[in-house]
């Protein structure tokens, strides 16, 4: 232990060297993001469906959206909307030399109907962003389960989705 704790010092300053969990799990590349810029269609909502296996690795997520103009996101669990297989995102490893990949399926527009349980609503000014990370407040998605993003906004406004996430096996 004590070669582990020299190991954090930085010899010029004597400074503790620390990283957060979050970075810590960037670092072993299981770290995740995906941006989503979009302008909104005439149906004046752009909805982005998640679904995460049924394995213990569990998705710690936060988000940010903004848009153009004053806008609301809603989100939701069990959603019943299904997958699209055209229209999967595909997040990229924050570890740009890892080969690992993220077990969540994301797609946008995805089909059928049945939001689900809302579970966090927020309206945003325009240009305004709308954040879980302050605080690091985020969100373990359950395992198993299918997540409906939806933003609603003015037509041909150009909204922006980012969604940061690490995968980590409970324990």
């Amino acid at each position: 232990m004590g070669d582990k704790l020299l190991n954090t010092i930085e010899s010029l300053t004597q400074a503790l060297k620390i990283i957060d969990y979050p970075h810590h799990e960037i670092h072993g590349g299981n770290g995740y993001s995906l941006s989503y810029p979009i302008t909104i269609p005439a149906a004046n909502e752009v909805e982005i469906r998640i679904a995460t296996p049924d394995t213990t690795k569990w998705a710690h997520m936060v988000w940010s959206f903004t848009n153009d103009s004053d806008f609301t996101v809603d989100v939701y669990e069990t959603t019943t909307k299904t997958d699209v297989v055209g229209n999967r995102l595909t997040p990229i490893n924050a570890n740009r030399n890892s080969a690992n990949t993220s077990g969540l399926t994301i797609c946008h527009t995805p089909a059928g109907a049945g939001d689900g349980n809302l579970i966090w609503s927020y309206a945003g000014g325009a240009n305004k962003q709308v954040t879980t990370e302050e605080g690091r407040h985020e969100f373990i998605l359950k395992q198993n389960t299918a997540y409906l993003i939806n933003l609603s906004g003015a037509q041909n406004d150009v909204a922006h989705l980012v969604f940061d996430w690490y995968e980590h096996t409970n324990k």
